[in-house]
């Protein structure tokens, strides 16, 4: 009888990882089910690398401002 409780220990073992992993696959399907709608866009250009840095570092001024603004505000 030993035996047979082994087999259907390791049976149960066996099931629960195949669960496990069917779970993790299937949130693994939903995020990059969530993920196909963002497309990136290659940057081809040194033009184009340097626009996106002063858009960037512009944005990082406003909200640095911003972040100023609140901090003297006395409302």
């Amino acid at each position: 009888m030993s035996g047979n409780e082994d087999i259907v220990d390791y049976i149960k073992e066996v099931r629960m990882i195949l669960a496990d992993s069917i779970d993790t696959l299937l949130n693994l399907q939903d995020d990059t089910t969530l993920d196909q709608d963002e497309t990136l866009v290659p940057i081809t250009s040194k033009a184009e690398l340097v626009d996106i840095t002063y858009d960037i570092a512009y944005d990082q001024k406003i909200k640095s401002a911003q972040d100023d603004y609140m901090k003297r505000d006395p409302f």
